[in-house]
């Protein structure tokens, strides 16, 4: 049995040989206790899953090639207001166990974290993302940019964004999402300003509830990852039975 998962920067063949980066050196050996003849699977810069032999001296070599499901399709983009503390890191690690395609951490005029040039958050977040997409068998890691404003964020969503709101009346998420790329937006503890919501929509952006509850700005952007993946997880179940 292969001993962990590991991602490649560049494209693969079987009966190639490849090195670890020091990163994946550490886990492999010093954490997981690997050593020659381990067998390891890796993921190359494709998407393409291979096993591989622990050789020594942080080298392995590629020994086939393994089937997948396929590719993931329906890429979901969340917006996440940086919640305070670590609890950015849980968003990062749940929203890539269940499926994020990419991570867009969002500066809005109520929330209450400001993130610097220098601070070392998007890379802690980039890690996170790495060791969540190794433990759930993904077949990528999901893309965790730096940080943008609310109005950059409506201007990149476009016509596919959604903006999570409490607003009594709205359609559930699972209403809105049409399948295809999506991009949610989720605000900071205390809602985005009427400003904000005005952006919105101008800009053409759904928007839509996650039900009576008012979530944590964390639990709201899980949650809304969750429910938008099943969502388009369903869509190709169906097309694929046609």
């Amino acid at each position: 049995m292969e001993i962990t998962r590991v991602f490649y920067r560049s494209p693969l063949e079987t009966g190639e040989s490849l090195r670890l980066s020091e990163r994946e050196r550490h886990h492999v050996y010093k954490v997981l206790r690997g050593r020659a003849g381990d067998r390891i699977e890796v993921v190359d810069s494709v998407g393409r899953l291979f096993v591989a032999e622990l050789i020594g001296d942080g080298e392995a070599k590629v020994l086939e090639e393994r089937t997948t499901s396929g590719g993931e399709e329906g890429e979901v983009t969340l917006y996440q207001a940086v919640p305070k503390g670590r609890h950015m890191d849980l968003v990062v690690e749940k929203a890539t166990e269940l499926g994020v395609g990419r991570i867009v951490p969002l500066m809005t005029e109520r929330g209450v974290v400001r993130l610097s040039e220098g601070d070392g958050k998007v890379g802690r977040w980039r890690r996170v993302a790495g060791a969540a997409a190794r433990q759930s068998l993904r077949l990528r890691i999901p893309e965790v940019t730096e940080a943008v404003s609310f109005s950059e964020a409506v201007r990149e969503a476009g016509e596919r964004g959604i903006l999570l709101h409490n607003e009594a009346g709205l359609p559930p998420l699972e209403d809105v999402v049409a399948g295809g790329e999506v991009g949610m937006l989720v605000g900071p503890e205390g809602g985005v300003s009427e400003g904000e919501l005005e952006v919105a929509r101008v800009a053409g952006l759904s928007l839509a509830s996650l039900g009576t509850y008012r979530l944590r700005s964390e639990t709201a952007g899980i949650v809304a990852v969750a429910r938008a993946c099943a969502v388009l997880e369903r869509a190709k179940s169906v097309g694929r039975s046609r």
